[in-house]
């Protein structure tokens, strides 16, 4: 307006003003008057003049009490355009003033339309105080906008539609919402003096400032007891909804979405987890997360929860290094400044959070290339001192025992991440181990086995952190493992040995000697130790776990002379320079407690020792089992090992074994066995002169562990002793105590046996050892050797198996030393006779005996048959039928022994000396190979390799292998052994597994020891075995043909030899049958053959060779075969013959593949076809799909070709190459789903997945597997899969009711009906969460226009023609799903859907009505007005038209629905759904009900909606009264008695209903009290009472309609329905008080007299009796005229004590009401003005005696509690005088006193007693 003179505006104020007073009296005229001049009036508060100013804030004032009433409107709109544009304060405030006065008024509509033009330019308010009342008005407005759906257009329109356009707008919004969340309910009520302390105290994250500016500078703004204040809860549910919308970009409401998930309350946090989740905010951008850090130092606890929930997902969060450690010190509240506000769950939580965080910075410490050294050992330091705060090494966890439970987690999560902090962390050493130290003191000292899991895991966490560099760090870290290792149990006996042997092991390098040590002692704790001890420690020892620890670096073994020095040192500290008395061992490191470890530190010492000679430095897991039998079997090993002993110090090898044999002679019952087995091993490669012979003078220590029980002691003690002996000063008294012992015990006893066995073993081993050290000649000592000849030959025929084998080593010995020979013939015949009787029970003793009695140099007496050699071999070629294999051996190597002597290697291998002289040249030298024996045996095993007999085929095989592998160094047998292939490769085709291996094993050694000659001339024979199609198979009558079993022919007999062929063929006449099992017989010998192609080293046969390419696919196919044999030995084969699988496959891939489909289909033999399914699929796995391309086809038609072959096993071949073909399928879509090979795939792959032969496939493997296939290309299928996901869908939607367990349908047809629908439940979770319908939903990902073009009729099609529950459950899902995700695209097919769901929602399954209800309600949110109104019209019809109570819990369901689910549709159409739920709420059905009034609250709830809806309700309600349905009927007049009731509240108390609702309301009522009584009829008659109450403008003026109220009234009393009565006759009594212009006192008290008195007095009173009496006793108490009773109050009282005191039967049944309504009458009475009566003093006394009658009759204290209060209220009435003048009643006084003093003392309750005494004081006062 433009500047005028100040006259001119005062005139312009003056006028306003006028116009506003003379409109006053009308509030549309002055809402029109205000409308157009308030603005121009306020706006001159910001005049030039302070005349003007003054004038405006008086005419202000004016129109403030102008606007007073509520239908006022004031142009809010115009108000804050104006505030947005003036710049002067008072116009401001004043603008401000009256947009709060009239915001509430304006109707919701106007309120939406204001929003955008309040927040447009909001965050330019620069005065705090106006800026705050904005706000204020701003969260007014947000109460009324409407929310549209996320992701919708309206959503994504409504940061335009609500003024946010600009982003600092928004961003000021945003940000007051959040602090908004973070306003607490006691600080928006808090007194400003009370609010600095609240907030110190219980800090939210908000200023002084922040809390004013929320509370509008106002502390009454969020009080509820204030008019016009806001509530707090409902503001932030609303803010947070807003902030979700599309108003706030994901950035601008992060932080004050933060602040809302913290919040208490779950209805915000729901939302506010939603949108986290959904949240696009890059957390790898440094300044969000800068923001999140600098809000966490801000925010409350419950927030800062959240912050390090999104921290622990950024790794660049991790970077922040000073950041993340405040952040640390804050949360556990370890920084300045504790924040003891943080406790219990909350802290709890809080601390979760920090630990998660803290460990995702660890894992992710890598990743973080700025990271600093110094934050890992910070938050390490944080973390131990948390756990010290709690307490150490006993956490002290005040509170219950969940908050101990929760913060014992809290501890042990806390060494967890202090381990993985440490592990990516670098530390100064010292830090490092103090740190380390500390943990394992914790480990020992925490009492809980939970926590010192985590303790131990963080110790495991930190083995990489301690890799001593420097001679100074192993010391420290190995001093420190001992300590622990040594240190007894901590808590419940708990240790730190196995951490410590762990740290030991990863830590320390494996030559480390103290580390060994360490995992020696963890090994010594025997059975008391704890098993994973034992395991660290065995693995510590173990060189191959060495390599697996540090596989890049070489291995280094322990210096065994330092680990001998070191275990075997006997000096001692100075402070222990004295013995313990009662130590065992006189090593240091031994005392008693380790003990235990002596037997391991020498087993370990050995094995290193061996180890290092052979200078081994690979290692297998097996290696020490490999060690033992390369020492005892390998000539090589021995030599090397020999030799290495000959070069290694003599001291050293010398303190090992007299530490073996100290450990002997001190503590035998510890380790005996391992330290003899020690000296033992080491001497037998021990020189002679440096090391035996200095050790000899021990040799008499050996003596007592001759007698020792167990066996393996006392060999390893003879053998021993013959080595150690012979260089003895003490030997031949030696012999001789022993010779005597065995002379005088020729007959042992059982106590003898032991020492008879070791005397004996020791002379043996004494005199052959002698002998090759050349001691002495074997003539020198024949009266020795015939007496131990004697004494051995004596025991085979009647001593116990132990000293039989003892004296056949014995003798053994002697006859390889050549020491001993029978001397006649008679003596050797009677020798060779029992080793071979022995021999041939299976002997091996004799066996081996019967070999080596064939060395000496007296075997070989003359060159015919009956020399004695002849005899023996002869003895041990007829062992032939022996059945034991391990015997056959071992008569293998007494056939070399005896035709090789000294030549063979098996028995070279017995020597264990070091021979020289005589024993060298008379024994070693002299006694060689027999070449003409050589020549015979080798001929004889040949031919005898070409038996059918099977014992002997068997028996030969064997023994050629044995003479082979022993003397294969001989020029003899390397001159046959072409000879020696051919009859191994006749035994390859052997039925017999074990003979097929020996000849594999003959092979390859045949093929090692052959030159380049006959290595060609075996590879030859092998493929052209390998390539034949057939096998010759020579037989007789004996050769075993077949298994036994393979062929039943009954009675328990079958089929095995060429015999029984014969035999069955004669008996059935058909001389046929012998070719057709020839046949058979051949094929098998055939896959036999191939069987043993790769067993022991023929593979490597051929690796050597160059090979025919066409190999290849036949060798290929072999691999698959279902023959185990043949599939194991191909696959060996293959892998020997193919260096590089990788280029023969890609080189040679199109004949293998030809060869398989050829194979697969063309192949007669089922074993070919099942082996080339399997071998396609191999093939093509992993194989780019233009490889197989061409293929493709035809390797689908023959995988389905053999489908359903006849041979399961082929099926199930064919069923696995289908599914790799599956996979491929998948792999191809993954990789380029848009591919043209991909779409090829896919066109071919998935109709036949969807056909007949996949998903409908009878065969549930087959249907499983097309199952499997369709979900993963509907996973990984793209937009590939368009042209079928119609067809896929369908399909899977009616699968979904086919997958389902047999079993469950069997239980469900048996149930109840309760139990059913609990099953429907699971089955329809089940059917939605399974992985079919998950398919179906990633289906659904790529339906656009043209694929629902397709899917929409085919969908319809299914849902109408489903049968299955789970089909229809998945189909109302997959419409939920389109309308969630594909709401764009529904609206052309939502009237289709929805007409079908109108016959679906009535489907009689319960779920599946429920759940086409949900799809229905999610299709209206996208439907338009006229398809919603006719689908709710539809509602409507079925409800009205239902005949059952089923039909209309079907409606109800649906309508709930939509309430719930589209709440947006719901609201469009309340007009007809609120009044429809609201009188289906009242449906006879509890589930109806139930239901609906779910939906009624959801949207309404309260009486203000039914005053809106009387119009519809009372419709809906004349609807249902005019169908002849009774439940109808019933609802209706319920409904109409909820309405009434609903309508009064909404009244008050003396507020009167509105003319229309009246007339609306009356008819129906009219009508539904005219039904006939049914259950709940009393809540409509309860309810007409009050209709007359408030309805007094509809028959106040109409006498006749007055009358006809009264006739209902009584009629309905009179019902001759007991159950109703009491009801009735109550409403009657409310009804007559409601009537203050009709006296119906006389009528009521004469309609209800009759039930005042029982019918008989001896009639027992029921139940129904008492309420109707008592119902009659009210009535007759407040059915009198209450302008009655302020004119002439002792009429009315005298009336009603008349008629009480005939009802006194009735006071009796209903004392409580007695005494309330007497309290009541009596109160009403006081408040009347009184008039004179002469009966006054006569109605007072009967009054009084009547009260304080049948006194004791009345025993409840509640009942004489409301007398006493009676009493009261009638005394107070008479003081009054209602009852006349007090002075003229003093008898009545004095009886009132003494009556009440007597109750009083009676009385036994105090209470009771204190209410008479008041009512006393008070008649005295």
């Amino acid at each position: 307006m433009a500047s005028s003179t100040e006259g001119a505006e005062l005139k312009f104020v003056s006028s306003i003003r006028y116009k506003f007073a003379g409109a006053s009296g009308d509030d549309k005229k002055l809402s029109d008057a205000l409308n157009s001049h308030l603005v121009p009036l306020v706006g001159k508060a910001g005049s030039q003049y302070k005349a003007v100013r003054d004038a405006t804030f008086q005419a202000f004032i004016s129109v403030n009490n102008f606007v007073k009433p509520t239908g006022v409107i004031l142009p809010v709109a115009a108000l804050v355009d104006q505030y947005k544009k003036t710049s002067s304060p008072m116009v401001k405030q004043l603008d401000l003033n009256l947009i709060k006065q009239g915001i509430t008024r304006l109707d919701q509509s106007k309120r939406r339309e204001l929003l955008p033009i309040v927040l447009r330019g909001i965050s330019k308010e620069t005065n705090p105080i106006s800026a705050a009342g904005f706000f204020n008005i701003f969260l007014r407005l947000l109460l009324d906008i409407k929310i549209p759906g996320r992701g919708s257009n309206e959503d994504i329109a409504l940061r335009e539609q609500t003024g946010l356009s600009d982003p600092v707008d928004a961003g000021y919004i945003s940000q007051w919402l959040g602090k908004l969340f973070l306003l607490r309910q006691d600080l928006a009520l808090a007194k400003e003096e009370d609010l600095d302390i609240k907030l110190r105290d219980s800090p939210s994250g908000l200023s002084l400032e922040d809390v004013a500016f929320l509370r509008n500078k106002n502390p009454l703004s969020w009080h509820p007891s204030n008019p016009s204040s806001l509530s707090l809860s409902e503001c932030k549910i609303k803010a947070v909804s807003f902030l979700a919308s599309g108003a706030f970009t994901d950035s601008e409401r992060h932080i004050p979405t933060i602040c809302a998930a913290g919040s208490a309350d779950s209805r915000i946090t729901s939302i506010a987890d939603d949108i986290l989740k959904r949240s696009s905010v890059d957390l790898e951008n440094k300044i969000v997360v800068k923001a999140l850090y600098d809000a966490h130092k801000k925010l409350p606890p419950a927030q800062r929860t959240q912050i390090l929930k999104l921290l622990s997902k950024s790794v660049i969060a991790c970077s922040f290094n000073d950041d993340a450690v405040e952040t640390a010190k804050q949360d556990f509240n370890l920084g300045p400044g504790r924040n003891a506000s943080v406790l219990g769950l909350e802290a709890s939580r809080l601390n979760k959070a920090l630990l998660a965080f803290l460990g995702w910075i660890a894992r992710n410490s890598s990743s973080s290339t700025d990271r600093s050294n110094t934050m890992g050992p910070s938050l390490v330091l944080i973390l131990k001192d948390y756990i010290l705060g709690q307490g150490w090494p006993e956490p002290a966890v005040p509170g219950n025992i969940h908050q101990i439970q929760d913060e014992l987690k809290l501890r042990a999560n806390a060494y967890e991440t202090i381990g993985v902090l440490a592990r990516g962390s670098l530390f100064e050493y010292k830090a490092k181990d103090s740190l380390l130290k500390w943990l394992f003191d914790s480990l020992v000292s925490d009492p809980s086995p939970d926590i010192v899991v985590y303790i131990e895991s963080a110790l495991s966490s930190m083995m990489g952190l301690f890799k001593p560099t420097n001679p100074a760090e192993t010391r420290d870290l190995e001093i420190l493992l001992l300590e622990y290792m040594a240190l007894s149990g901590g808590q419940g006996g708990r240790t730190a040995r196995h951490i410590a042997a762990r740290f030991a092991n990863n830590s320390l390098p494996y030559s480390n000697v103290k580390a060994r040590w360490i995992d020696i002692l963890a090994l010594g704790g025997g059975s008391t130790e704890r098993r994973d001890v034992l395991e660290e420690g065995q693995r510590g020892l173990d060189p191959w776990w060495a390599t697996k620890l540090n596989p890049d670096d070489a291995l280094v073994l322990p210096d065994w002379e330092k680990l001998a020095e070191m275990f075997f040192n006997m000096s001692r500290k100075e402070d222990e320079n004295r013995m313990d008395v009662d130590q065992t061992s006189k090593y240091t490191l031994f005392p008693n407690n380790c003990l235990q470890a002596f037997p391991v530190a020498i087993h370990f010492i050995k094995k290193i020792l061996f180890l290092t000679a052979l200078g081994e430095d690979k290692f297998e897991v097996d290696w020490e089992s490999q060690l033992e039998r390369n020492i005892e079997n390998d000539l090589a090993t021995r030599d090397s090992i020999r030799q290495y002993f000959a070069t290694s110090k003599p001291d050293s090898l010398l303190k090992i074994l007299n530490a073996a044999l100290d450990g002997i002679r001190d503590h035998p019952d510890v380790g005996a066995e391992e330290c003899i087995s020690c000296v033992a091993e080491i001497l037998s490669f021990a020189p002679s002169k440096t090391v035996i012979s200095p050790l000899s003078a021990r040799t008499r220590e050996l003596i007592p562990l001759i007698k020792s029980n167990n066996q393996k002691v006392r060999q390893l003690a003879s053998k021993t002793f013959g080595i150690l002996a012979p260089w003895s000063n003490e030997s031949a008294i030696l012999i001789s105590q022993l010779r005597n012992f065995v002379e005088s015990n020729m007959d042992p006893s059982a106590s003898q046996s032991a020492e008879y066995q070791g005397s004996l073993a020791c002379l043996g081993s004494y005199f052959s050892r002698a002998a090759y050290y050349g001691k002495f000649k074997p003539q020198d000592v024949s009266e020795h050797a015939q007496f131990l000849y004697e004494s051995a030959t004596s025991t085979l025929e009647k001593a116990s198996a132990d000293i039989k084998a003892t004296a056949l080593d014995s003798i053994s010995q002697l006859w390889t030393a050549n020491v001993h020979f029978p001397v006649n013939d008679d003596e050797l015949t009677k020798i060779i006779d029992s080793l071979a009787k022995l021999a041939a029970s299976g002997n091996e003793k004799a066996i081996t005996a019967l070999g080596r009695l064939a060395i000496p140099s007296l075997a070989d007496v003359s060159g015919n048959d009956t020399e004695p050699v002849a005899k023996i071999l002869d003895k041990l070629f007829g062992l032939s039928e022996i059945k034991r294999t391990e015997i056959h051996f071992a008569i293998g190597e007494a056939i070399a022994c005896a035709i090789s002597r000294w030549d063979s290697e098996a028995v070279q291998l017995s020597l264990d000396v070091e021979p020289s002289g005589t024993g060298k040249s008379d024994i070693i030298e002299a006694l060689g190979n027999r070449p003409s024996r050589i020549d015979t045996t080798i001929n004889k095993l040949i031919t005898d390799c070409k038996t059918t007999k099977p014992s002997l085929l068997k028996a030969s095989g064997i023994w050629l292998f044995c003479v082979i592998q022993y003397c294969s160094n001989l020029p003899q047998i390397q001159s046959r052994l072409r000879e020696c292939q051919v009859a191994f490769m006749r035994l390859l085709t052997a039925r017999d597994e074990l003979v097929q291996e020996t000849a594999s094993r003959g092979l390859a050694l045949v093929y090692e020891k052959g030159d380049e000659s006959l290595k060609g001339d075996l590879v030859k024979d092998l493929v052209a075995s390998f390539t034949g199609t057939k096998t010759q198979l020579k037989v007789d009558e004996d050769t075993e043909l077949f298994d036994a079993g393979a062929l039943p022919t009954g009675e328990g007999k079958s089929i095995t030899s060429y015999k029984d062929i014969i035999s069955l063929a004669n008996e059935v006449g058909d001389q046929s049958l012998i070719y057709k099992f020839m046949a058979l017989a051949t094929n098998a010998a055939t896959w036999t053959a191939r069987s043993a192609f790769g067993r022991f080293g023929l593979s490597n046969i051929l690796s050597d060779a160059e090979l025919d390419p066409k190999i290849y696919p036949k060798l290929y196919r072999y691999r698959f075969d279902p023959n185990s044999n043949v599939r194991r030995s191909m696959d060996d084969i293959w892998k020997a013959v193919v260096k590089d699988q990788t280029v023969v496959i890609d080189t040679h891939f199109d004949a293998i593949m030809n060869d398989l489909l050829k194979s697969i289909l063309d192949g007669k033999e089922w074993r070919v076809r099942e082996a080339s399914c399997a071998a396609i699929a191999e093939l093509i796995y992993g194989q780019k799909f233009p490889k197989y391309e061409k293929y493709y086809t035809d390797i689908w038609k023959a995988t389905l070709r053999v489908l359903d072959d006849q041979k399961t096993s082929v099926r199930e071949a064919a069923l696995k190459l289908c599914m790799g073909l599956s996979k491929t399928l998948v792999t191809q879509l993954q990789e380029n789903n848009s591919s043209s090979s991909a779409k090829a795939m896919i066109t071919q792959v998935v109709p036949f997945l969807l056909s007949d032969k996949g998903i409908e496939n009878s065969a549930k493997e087959v249907k499983s597997m097309s199952i499997i296939t369709v979900l993963d290309v509907v996973k990984n299928g793209g937009d590939a899969l368009k042209p079928f996901i119609a067809t896929i869908i369908t399909h899977c939607l009616g699968l979904l009711s086919t997958v389902e367990h047999e079993a469950v349908n069997y239980y469900y047809q048996r149930v109840s009906e309760e139990d059913r629908e609990g099953l429907d439940k699971l089955r329809s979770t089940f059917a939605t969460r399974s992985p079919i319908f998950e398919c179906v939903v990633d289906c659904l990902r790529f339906v656009d226009e043209d694929v629902m073009k397709e899917l929409a009729p085919q969908l319809i099609s299914t849902i109408k023609s489903a049968i299955g529950m789970q089909t229809k459950i998945g189909c109302g899902e997959v419409l939920n799903t389109l309308a969630l995700r594909h709401s764009i695209l529904l609206p052309p097919y939502n009237a289709t859907f929805l007409k079908a769901m109108e016959t679906q929602i009535l489907d009689r399954n319960h779920e599946t009505s429920k759940a086409y209800a949900r799809s229905a309600a999610y299709l209206l949110r996208s439907a338009s007005i006229e398809v919603r109104d006719r689908f709710t019209s539809r509602l409507l019809e079925l409800y009205f038209g239902a005949e059952d109570d089923t039909r209309r819990q079907k409606v109800a369901d649906a309508v709930l629905a939509i309430a719930k689910i589209s709440p947006d549709a719901f609201t469009d159409l309340e007009a007809r759904l609120l009044p429809f739920a609201y009188f289906a709420k009242h449906d006879t059905d509890e589930y109806v009900s139930e239901e609906f009034a779910a939906a009624w609250n959801q949207h309404a709830g309260g009486s203000h909606s039914v005053k809106r809806f009387v119009d519809e309700i009372t419709q809906i309600v004349s609807r249902g009264l005019d169908t002849s349905k009774w439940a109808l009927q019933h609802g209706a007049a319920l409904t109409t008695a909820s309405m009434v009731t609903a309508l009064s509240s909404a009244a008050g108390k003396d507020g009167q209903f509105a003319d229309t609702e009246l007339q609306k309301i009356w008819p129906v009522l009219d009508k539904a009290l005219a039904l006939k009584t049914f259950k709940g009829k009393e809540k409509l008659v309860t309810a007409y009472p009050l209709f007359v109450l408030h309805g007094k403008k509809l028959w106040n003026d109409d006498s006749a309609f007055a009358a006809q109220l009264k006739k209902i009234a009584i009629r309905e009393a009179k019902r001759n329905n007991d159950e109703y009565r009491p009801h009735a006759i109550a409403a009657l009594a409310e009804f007559a008080s409601a009537r203050e212009d009709l006296d119906m006192y006389a009528e009521v008290v004469s309609l209800v007299s009759q039930y005042l008195k029982p019918d008989d007095e001896t009639h027992k009173v029921t139940e129904l009796e008492r309420r109707t009496a008592e119902a009659a006793l009210k009535a007759d108490m407040t059915a009198y005229n209450r302008q009655k009773m302020q004119a002439t109050p002792v009429s009315v009282l005298g009336e009603v004590i008349t008629t009480m005191e005939g009802a006194k039967q009735a006071i009796l049944m209903a004392k409580d009401t007695w005494f309330t309504s007497t309290t009541e009458i009596m109160n009403q009475a006081s408040k009347s003005e009184g008039s004179p009566d002469p009966t006054a003093a006569t109605v007072a006394t009967r009054w009084f005696r009547l009260l304080v009658a049948n006194e004791n009759d009345i025993a409840l204290e509640s009942q004489r509690t409301s007398r006493a209060k009676s009493l009261d209220a009638f005394v107070k009435a008479w003081k009054k005088g209602v009852f006349g003048s007090i002075s003229e009643q003093g008898s009545l006084r004095e009886e009132m006193e003494q009556k009440l003093k007597a109750m009083a003392e009676a009385d036994r309750s105090i209470d009771v007693q204190k209410l008479l005494g008041q009512v006393a004081q008070q008649l005295v006062a």
